[in-house]
C-alpha cells in the first residue's frame, strides 16, 4: 500500500517530463527563455507564496534552518575533499554539487510528507523548502555561474540580484514584522507559484531530449550515490545531534533531504552553461533511483 500510494505522487512527475520530452524530441523549444521565464518569474512568485503564508514557530524555523545549512556545508565540504583526492576539476565539481547538493523538498518531498506525517508534518516541510529554495538561489547560482573566466565579485552580484533570493528574504521579512501581505499579490504571487512545478518538470523532459545519457553515465552514477546515499547518511547523523531519536521533526527533514535532485538545478545550469546535459541527466536517473530508496526509507521510518 506505500509503495502504492509513494508511485501515485511519483508518477505525475514523470508524465509531465515526459510530455516535455516528446515536446523537445518534434518541436523546436528554446529551453533558455523557459528557464529564464522561470527563474525570474514563476519560481520567485512559489518561493514568496509559500512562505508569506506557511505557519511558521519561529523555534522550529531556527532548528530547520540550522540543520539545513550544517547539512550543505558539510556535502560540500564532502564534495571538496573527494575532489582534491580524485584531482577533480573545479566545473566538474561545480556540476556535481548542482546535480547532487540540493534536494526535490518540494513538488516531490512535500506530497510524501504528507502522505506519511500529515499535515503537521507538511508544516516542518514547508519551512525546510523555504531554505532549499534560497540555498539554490544563493549556492546554487553561485556554483553553477563560477566558470573560471567569471570574475568573482560578478559571481556575488548575480546571487544577490536574484529574484528567488529577494522573493524569500522579502517574505521572511513580512513574517517576522507581522506585516499581512494584500490579498491582491498573495492571489497573484499564488496563480504564478502554480506555473512553477509543472513548467520545471516540462523544461526537464524538452532538456533530456536533446542529450546521450550513455555520453555521461560515470558522472548520473557518482551523483546518484552522493545524493541518495552520501546526503541522507549525513542528514541522519547531524539531526541526531539536533533532534530526539524518533522525533517528527527529525523524520520529516531526514524524508526531505533523501529526496532526488531538485529540478531548479536544470534550469540554473541551462541558465548559465554549466553542463546542463549533466545535470539534467542526474537529476532524472535519481529520481528514479528513488522510486526504491524512498519506500525503503518510509519502511524504516
Amino acid at each position: 500500500m506505500v509503495i502504492v500510494e509513494i508511485l501515485n505522487v511519483v508518477l505525475p512527475v514523470f508524465l509531465l517530463m515526459g510530455v516535455g520530452f516528446i515536446i523537445g524530441k518534434y518541436m523546436k523549444i528554446d529551453s533558455k527563455s523557459l528557464s529564464d521565464l522561470s527563474i525570474y518569474v514563476f519560481s520567485p512568485a512559489l518561493f514568496f507564496y509559500s512562505v508569506s503564508t506557511s505557519e511558521m514557530d519561529m523555534r522550529d524555523f531556527g532548528q530547520v534552518i540550522l540543520f539545513a545549512f550544517s547539512l550543505f556545508l558539510l556535502f560540500a565540504v564532502l564534495i571538496y575533499v573527494i575532489g582534491k583526492i580524485f584531482k577533480w576539476e573545479t566545473a566538474y565539481q561545480n556540476t556535481l554539487m548542482l546535480a547532487s547538493g540540493f534536494p526535490n523538498a518540494g513538488n516531490y518531498g512535500l506530497p510524501i510528507i504528507l502522505f506519511a506525517f500529515g499535515e503537521e508534518g507538511v508544516a516542518i516541510g514547508i519551512i525546510y523548502l523555504a531554505m532549499q529554495s534560497f540555498l539554490m538561489n544563493s549556492a546554487g547560482v553561485f556554483y553553477a555561474s563560477n566558470h573560471a573566466q567569471v570574475p568573482k565579485k560578478d559571481i556575488v552580484l548575480t546571487v544577490i540580484r536574484m529574484p528567488g533570493v529577494i522573493a524569500i528574504l522579502l517574505a521572511f521579512a513580512l513574517k517576522v514584522t507581522g506585516i499581512t501581505v494584500p490579498q491582491a499579490i498573495e492571489n497573484a504571487t499564488g496563480l504564478l507559484g502554480q506555473a512553477s512545478i509543472p513548467l520545471m518538470l516540462t523544461l526537464l523532459g524538452v532538456t533530456l531530449a536533446s542529450i546521450q545519457i550513455k555520453n555521461v553515465l560515470a558522472f548520473i552514477g557518482t551523483a546518484t550515490v552522493f545524493k541518495l546515499v552520501a546526503m541522507p547518511v549525513l542528514a541522519f547523523l547531524l539531526l541526531g545531534w539536533i533532534y530526539p531519536p524518533g522525533s517528527l521533526e527529525a523524520k520529516v527533514l531526514l524524508i526531505g533531504a533523501a529526496t532526488p535532485t531538485a529540478a531548479t538545478t536544470t534550469l540554473l545550469a541551462i541558465k548559465f552553461g554549466m553542463n546542463p546535459d549533466m545535470v539534467s541527466s542526474a537529476m532524472f536517473i535519481s529520481t528514479i533511483a528513488s522510486i526504491i530508496t524512498i519506500p525503503i526509507l518510509l519502511l524504516m521510518l
